[in-house]
């Protein structure tokens, strides 16, 4: 059974996320776990068990309310969205122990809202988004908005199919067949990455025969540049869920150098869907 995780912190984005899992996780049949991780100061220890280290330097006190209050939360969330989710709720540090959590529980797919760039931000950021779509080898979806009421009928997969340069999209494929969504693969071009026509659309026919593709069609789209031609082309053709890989860079210069999949995280309100590219 494939395993979704929703990381969480209670907030109305949270609650976006949430609704989206639960959309995703029906379709797919998928067993559906929520987390809330309290963070804790880097220096503070933890006991293999997850609990505080008692070691007097650290007040413990706060922490600890704010786990319990967390733990009544949970189960509210739990008994509104999905009563038979399991639940976690632990000390750490959000971003690394979102991962670990998935990674330990072998999960398929990470769903969760980010504030747009103008948002308030709370517990659950772009920052956070952005570094587990880097450093996580697992799919991660995220959105916005309230996309509760979405149809998911349109999916668009981008890349350039060159040498079937996006492997580990498998969860973009199942979510399309779970749907019964029109799938639509996309090359943009640009001034500094420009393919033929005939070309381009040989590399993704081949991608096609290759993944066993139904209902799915090519477009090769040119733009100033690859996030421009993407929100454009999803824009026109009213697409639902956008689907890209990521490079997996390490540091800050991840977005400066072009990472695209991170980019859109902050500009497009539809649900975005990262997977790990090549290395």
């Amino acid at each position: 059974m494939e395993k979704i995780v929703v990381p969480v912190d209670f907030s109305d984005i949270s609650a976006y996320g949430s609704s989206l899992a639960v959309k995703v996780a029906a379709h797919l049949n998928a067993e559906l776990h929520f987390i809330h991780v309290v963070p804790l100061p880097s220096h503070v220890l933890l006991t293999p068990e997850g609990e505080l280290f008692e070691d007097g330097d650290f007040d413990t006190t706060i922490p600890k309310e704010r786990k319990e209050v967390a733990g009544v939360q949970m189960k509210n969330w739990v008994e509104k969205y999905y009563p038979s989710a399991v639940s976690c709720v632990c000390y750490g540090h959000v971003n690394e122990d979102i991962i670990k959590y998935a990674d330990k529980q072998k999960a398929s797919l990470i769903v969760m809202g980010t504030h747009a760039v103008s948002g308030v931000k709370e517990l659950l950021t772009n920052s956070h988004s952005e570094y587990i779509a880097m450093h996580s080898h697992i799919p991660l979806m995220t959105l916005k908005c309230d996309r509760s009421d979405m149809e998911v009928k349109k999916i668009v997969l981008a890349g350039s199919f060159k040498d079937d340069d996006v492997p580990h999209c498998e969860m973009a494929l199942a979510i399309q067949k779970a749907f019964k969504a029109q799938l639509y693969l996309l090359r943009v071009n640009t001034a500094n990455n420009f393919l033929a026509d005939g070309e381009a659309y040989r590399h993704m026919r081949a991608f096609a025969e290759k993944h066993k593709l139904e209902d799915v069609e090519f477009a090769v789209y040119s733009d100033n540049d690859v996030e421009e031609g993407i929100m454009h082309f999803v824009a026109k053709n009213n697409i639902d869920i956008i689907a890209i890989g990521s490079k997996q860079r390490k540091g800050l210069n991840k977005i400066i150098n072009g990472c695209v999949s991170a980019d859109l995280l902050n500009h497009v309100y539809k649900p975005i869907l990262t997977f790990k590219l090549k290395d």
